[in-house]
């Protein structure tokens, strides 16, 4: 007599009673492991389709839909719920199986949405997918799915030319696809989004790593290296080998630093097939701005800080009252408090000097109503008017130039 089975949620499954039951095995690239950490974690989930043999992953062919199946970590998978499980067809009908990972929302055109953005959790963003379980039926033993790697990932190792050591290293590949569509269908990818990917870094800082979106070409992508004070760029696009982001590959880079002369970087692939490698050598391209303050009430940026290091959000400024606006640009700045109506009680505008009369220099706040408003605001209290103050809240855009859209809390330093 076969076992009882306890699902996820409690619902106990009797195999002996469902006895056409699918059970299904899962194995990634011929080993049961996984690119995130070498092994299935238990609570992973797929999503499984059962259609019939031979008509594709249709509207019309499905039997089966995305019902999820979890493991312990072994490879075996079984369904989360009594309303999960997938039984073979009871005639002895053929069938197909398609299944993809981490289980999700698919769309009723087989659609699945993938966002790279964020890489804290890799195992959360490597989509796999398998399509090799063909013509099996109810007298079939099991459903053994071989996973593959459908996305490209990105391996970078950072050394110094003189053994010196790296300080507060980040890696961004900027330019690139972050957001895309994959057809559990056709296993085609559509991109829908480019934007900047923040590499998730050792512990020791010496290498990066990010599971991206495939790309047919790599214009304007690049990878933007942070050591210390000096950041590097190498030109993603400047290969004449590595032109494209294949699903299944892995793209090692080595990058080495020099401070003294140009950044050498090495370039070459470790892939799950042979590929050329790439040398390229690129020169230091910025350096890196370090903040004078530390955002605190203690020690809050300055002005300078603040259009730096934005955006960033519950962060102390300081600065001088330099006056205000006539409209919602800092064009319209103006430290004429004799005409009331031409300065604004919404907002203010600080400066690094109190005698500032240049618009384009100033830093624009946003002064919503209440206390904050009531105090600072010019058009009531003209005498706030050269007072250095520190004010809370959100860096961002604000009259069309770096500002504060949206002050939470004030202090003017003479009272402190």
């Amino acid at each position: 007599m076969l076992p009882f089975l306890l699902a996820c949620e409690g619902e106990r499954i009797d195999f002996s009673i469902i006895n056409r039951s699918i059970r299904v095995n899962a194995c990634i690239d011929g080993v049961r492991t996984r690119v995130s950490n070498d092994t299935w974690t238990e609570g992973d989930a797929i999503g499984i389709y059962m259609v019939t043999a031979g008509n594709g992953l249709t509207e019309g062919s499905v039997r089966a839909k995305n019902a999820k199946y979890v493991t312990e970590g072994d490879g075996t998978f079984n369904p989360i719920a009594v309303s999960h499980d997938v039984k073979f067809p009871i005639d002895g009908t053929n069938v197909d199986f398609i299944a993809y990972y981490p289980h999700g929302t698919v769309s009723a055109a087989f659609e699945y949405a993938v966002d790279v953005t964020d890489q804290t959790d890799p195992s959360a963003i490597d989509l796999l997918y398998a399509d090799n379980a063909t013509d099996l039926n109810k007298n079939s033993p099991s459903v053994d799915l071989s996973f593959t790697h459908q996305l490209s990932k990105l391996v970078v190792y950072l050394k110094t030319i003189d053994g010196s050591a790296l300080m507060n290293t980040a890696v961004t590949i900027k330019g690139t696809n972050t957001q895309g569509v994959f057809s559990l269908a056709d296993k085609s990818q559509t991109a829908s989004a480019k934007g900047d990917i923040a590499m998730r870094m050792s512990d020791d800082g010496a290498s990066a790593e990010a599971i991206v979106l495939p790309a047919e070409s790599l214009a304007d992508a690049t990878l933007e290296i942070i050591n210390g004070e000096y950041g590097y760029v190498y030109d993603l696009n400047s290969s004449t080998i590595i032109t494209s982001f294949k699903s299944g590959y892995k793209y090692t880079y080595t990058i080495e630093l020099d401070t003294r002369y140009p950044l050498s970087a090495t370039a070459t692939i470790a892939n799950w097939l042979d590929v050329p490698g790439e040398t390229a050598t690129v020169s230091k391209d910025f350096k890196v701005y370090k903040p004078v303050g530390e955002g605190t009430l203690e020690n809050p940026y300055t002005l300078e800080d603040a259009r730096n290091v934005s955006p960033s959000s519950g962060v102390w400024v300081k600065g001088f009252i330099a006056g205000g606006y006539a409209g919602t640009t800092v064009g319209t700045f103006t430290n004429d408090l004799t005409n009331n109506t031409k300065v604004k009680d919404t907002s203010l505008a600080l400066a690094e000097s109190p005698g500032e009369t240049i618009g384009a220099k100033t830093f624009p706040v946003s002064l919503p109503l209440g206390e904050i408003r009531d105090n600072l605001n010019l058009k009531t209290n003209p005498g706030n008017l050269g007072k250095e103050v520190k004010i809370k809240g959100k860096i961002g855009t604000y009259y069309g130039a770096m500002g504060i859209p949206d002050a939470t809390a004030y202090v003017f330093i003479v009272d402190q």
